[in-house]
């Protein structure tokens, strides 16, 4: 092939990075913007680069988020367990969440409300594994994405779906909590190497 078309590739590939990009950022200024849960105030949206490797969806923020770190406290925790499993420490990582406020209960109405933001958003970040934490992250995936998603995952479970995989695993609130827990969820993390692969 000429010259010319690696150049006309690389431009191709440049102009779709700033389209996914574009999309995301507005995805992220709707979710923010987002008022659809009466007294639950304005969404956090997802944090992170189009394309990373690893999306991990939480049920709902965690303890201390915000627009910055959807997660709040329990991304230190995910990311001491990417430590704790061979080379997932240079991955590329997306945080976000099913519902994009935090209710005191998570409800099948907020999670069908936010069921469209979820979709976008993991289509436009296109990642390689998608660690789905809990069951509520696990409803609203099946929401969001369709059948394909198990009804009852359990974790560990794998399924295959719009180029990505995704592996369920234990609820990340129950992470510091509950020391059995943690030891479950680091083992579930070692399948995710062989994933990416």
């Amino acid at each position: 092939m000429a010259e010319g078309g690696n150049g006309e590739r690389e431009a191709l590939r440049e102009s779709v990075r700033l389209k996914v990009q574009a999309d995301l950022d507005a995805l992220r200024e709707a979710v923010s913007r987002c008022s659809l849960c009466p007294g639950l105030g304005k969404g956090i949206p997802g944090r992170g680069s189009p394309g990373a490797d690893i999306l991990f969806l939480a049920g709902k923020p965690g303890p201390g988020a915000s627009p910055e770190d959807p997660w709040g406290g329990w991304k230190e925790t995910a990311r001491k367990s990417l430590a704790l499993v061979s080379g997932l420490s240079r991955c590329a990582m997306y945080f976000s969440t099913a519902l994009r406020c935090a209710p005191e209960k998570v409800t099948l109405a907020q999670l069908r409300r936010c069921a469209p933001y979820l979709a976008e958003e993991i289509l436009l970040v296109g990642p390689r594994v998608v660690v789905v934490s809990g069951k509520a992250a696990a409803v609203a995936l099946r929401i969001a994405l369709g059948d394909e998603v198990p009804e009852n995952p359990r974790a560990g479970d794998v399924i295959a779906l719009y180029g990505s995989r995704f592996l369920f695993q234990v609820d990340v609130a129950r992470l510091e909590g509950e020391p059995w827990v943690r030891n479950v969820f680091w083992k579930i993390m070692e399948k995710v190497p062989p994933l990416l692969g």
